[in-house]
């Protein structure tokens, strides 16, 4: 999947909780109650599972959906 699509879709998934960036070096972040930063969108994604399970969770039921 196209990076762009991806952070759009990762910032519809976790709003209001996480605000998802990516900067011009290509680091994804995630702000929320701690700042997560990966170099790739999986490393992004597992850290997100550990400090958030609820949200993770969350946004696999909202692709469920569709």
């Amino acid at each position: 999947m196209n990076e762009s699509v991806t952070l759009l879709l990762l910032q519809h998934l976790f709003r209001p909780e996480w605000v998802i960036t990516r900067d011009e070096v290509g680091t994804w972040r995630a702000t929320g109650p701690i700042l997560i930063s990966a170099c790739d969108v999986d490393g992004l994604l597992e850290m997100l599972r550990i400090a958030d399970p609820d949200a993770l969770e969350y946004a696999a039921r909202l692709l469920a959906e569709r």
